[in-house]
């Protein structure tokens, strides 16, 4: 979601902001932004694209590109077009954390944010003020994704 502001520019009522600026996206997609492996990532991921697919969305995460491509411009492309992010800062991966900076530095906002954990997940000091939602069990992430999807969409598609 590329802007001429930048989230900290909304945030902080900097002279940057323009609400008028709504961004350019490619409605639909959801880019997600996720450990690839370990804590069960393979039954998050599915959950995920799952309760996407019911919402006619497109999730898609750079690990299942093919080809030789540069990964880091993959990335920070789905991040630019992506209408939504999901963003699973389970395991605190640098990664993970980058391009959720990223994501915040080319103006993405609140609303097309989607920030998940595992239960017992520690945040970063520069993460922690940030709504994070916690799932308990694959069934709970599924509550949590459909709802607050549904919500977003609601949201920004006035």
């Amino acid at each position: 979601m590329g802007r001429k502001h930048t989230f900290m520019d909304r945030e902080f009522g900097r002279d940057a902001y323009d609400s008028k600026d709504e961004g350019t996206f490619e409605e639909g997609l959801v880019f997600l932004i996720t450990p690839i492996q370990g804590n069960n990532m393979a039954e998050v991921h599915s959950a995920i694209e799952d309760e996407c697919k019911k919402l006619q969305l497109n999730a898609v995460r750079v690990d299942e590109n093919v080809g030789s491509g540069l990964v880091i411009r993959e990335i920070t492309d789905l991040i630019e077009r992506a209408e939504f992010i999901i963003c699973d800062l389970t395991s605190e991966r640098p990664n993970v954390y980058y391009e959720l900076g990223y994501a915040h530095g080319i103006g993405n906002e609140a609303m097309e944010i989607l920030l998940i954990a595992r239960e017992g997940t520690t945040l970063h000091f520069d993460i922690a003020p940030f709504r994070v939602q916690y799932y308990s069990s694959t069934e709970h992430l599924r509550t949590i994704i459909n709802k607050n999807l549904v919500a977003m969409i609601k949201k920004s598609r006035k």
